[in-house]
């Protein structure tokens, strides 16, 4: 009995221990606030998460250049006849830097099934020493001729073939001859074939001696040396013997009286 006593005492002793006693408002508020924390302080991104999340959403530099950011040494642009000035040309010339003009295009195509045309539009090329960027040529070149925004010429040779359609078979095939080139750019030998492109290196030297009355090899080659480094393997390898014949013919033609 006595021993019966004892466990029941025990028992409730231990329960006594056991059983939690109610919690105090203010206690309660305390561990709300404790859990909150605990939950901010879980979903706060570690420092080295942060900067590697930065380095994936922040693009490089080179991958945010913009139109109006490119720079390039080479541009091209239309221009309108219908809104240029008049003496849109000589402007160009202002520049005083060498610049291409293409045919008058106003054969190109802009609806096949109906045969509407674009408006007929200039293409040119316009080449510096130095790198411009798009807001300088649009200010100091477009603008001025109230044409549209240029664009950086990527392929130099693709670009002077495009003035003519050469690689474009389906659109209209424009005379290579119609070509105009102010300042020193040859274009020639993006236009026509490599043989062609001798005989119209041939024809261009043979002009020059005719225009100035060149009578002696001597002088063409000088002044190839000198002035037209690009002649100089045609005047003194490839056509030598004929530059030579036409300039001694010169010579015989003044020196007789007759053409």
């Amino acid at each position: 009995m006595e021993a019966k006593d004892k466990r029941e005492k025990n028992n409730e002793a231990a329960t006594t221990t056991t059983t939690t006693s109610p919690l105090q408002k203010s206690d309660k508020i305390k561990i709300e606030k404790l859990k909150k924390s605990l939950k901010d302080t879980n979903n706060t991104p570690k420092k080295s998460d942060v900067k590697s999340q930065d380095k994936i959403n922040t693009p490089n530099k080179s991958q945010v250049i913009s139109q109006t950011d490119q720079r390039s040494t080479t541009w091209t642009f239309l221009a309108y006849p219908e809104s240029v000035p008049e003496n849109w040309i000589e402007i160009l010339k202002s520049l005083h830097v060498p610049f291409i003009l293409s045919p008058l295009h106003d054969k190109d195509i802009k609806n096949r099934e109906t045969g509407e045309l674009k408006k007929a539009h200039y293409h040119c090329i316009i080449r510096f020493r130095s790198k411009k960027s798009f807001k300088q040529i649009k200010t100091e070149v477009c603008d001025k001729i109230n044409g549209p925004i240029p664009q950086p010429v990527v392929d130099f040779p693709m670009m002077v073939r495009y003035l003519v359609h050469l690689d474009d078979p389906d659109k209209y095939q424009y005379d290579k001859e119609d070509i105009k080139v102010y300042g020193n750019i040859d274009v020639k030998e993006y236009i026509y074939s490599k043989r062609d492109y001798q005989y119209e290196v041939l024809k261009e030297i043979l002009d020059f001696c005719q225009k100035y009355d060149i009578q002696e090899f001597s002088t063409i080659v000088n002044y190839a040396k000198d002035e037209r480094k690009a002649w100089f393997p045609y005047v003194t390898k490839v056509f030598r013997a004929t530059i030579d014949s036409y300039v001694r013919s010169q010579r015989y033609a003044a020196e007789n009286g007759t053409n």
